[in-house]
């Protein structure tokens, strides 16, 4: 088999196994605080900011009121609003910085790091902890990116585990809110 083909198998394995780490009780949390939020803010940089907007768009097409930090069109974030701050570190200056300005807003704080003691999970009142990389798991050909240590190769593979679980939060919040496929279609662009 190819080796393209192949890095399929070791970005499976660490997803299968990263999911067994998330606590099922976190998840049912951020369920609850976006079911429960009036607008929904997503920041993230980088590989976290790239999969946060397909969660903010996702959100869109169910009918909540989600907006991306940053554009042009975002409305004030207000007190019955989350903000969901994204970062693997949980130490990204500009996601803490901005977390930090949300919580002075009065506005609710959903951190999705992989770090429980970084600063963004002690500023959120709730953090949701996704694992980037197995430690048990080899990577002989994504190690060519680097190894644990590298931020390339963690931040790659939480972004992946990322696109996973909010695909999986949309389906959980499709339910929860007896949304039909045809009522997200009608939700989503049709100027493209």
């Amino acid at each position: 088999m190819h080796p393209v083909k192949l890095i399929s198998r070791e970005i499976a394995k660490n997803l299968v196994s990263s999911f067994e780490k998330i606590d099922d009780n976190q998840i049912e949390k951020a369920v609850d605080e976006i079911l429960k939020a009036k607008k929904i803010f997503v920041l993230g940089v980088g590989h976290s900011g790239l999969i946060g907007k397909i969660l903010a768009m996702k959100l869109a097409h169910l009918g909540f009121s989600s907006y991306v930090v940053g554009y042009v069109t975002t409305p004030p974030l207000s007190e019955s609003d989350l903000l969901i701050a994204i970062s693997q570190s949980g130490e990204t200056s500009t996601v803490v910085t901005l977390a930090q300005k949300a919580k002075k807003l009065k506005g609710r704080i959903l951190a999705i790091t992989s770090h429980p003691n970084s600063t963004l999970s002690e500023i959120a009142q709730i953090s949701l902890i996704v694992p980037a990389k197995i430690e048990q798991i080899n990577f002989p050909i994504f190690a060519l990116l680097g190894d644990e240590e590298h931020k390339n190769t963690s931040g790659a593979l939480f972004g992946i585990n990322l696109f996973a679980l909010f695909y999986g939060l949309i389906c959980e919040l499709a339910k929860r809110t007896g949304q039909s496929p045809k009522e997200i279609d009608l939700r989503h662009a049709n100027i493209e």
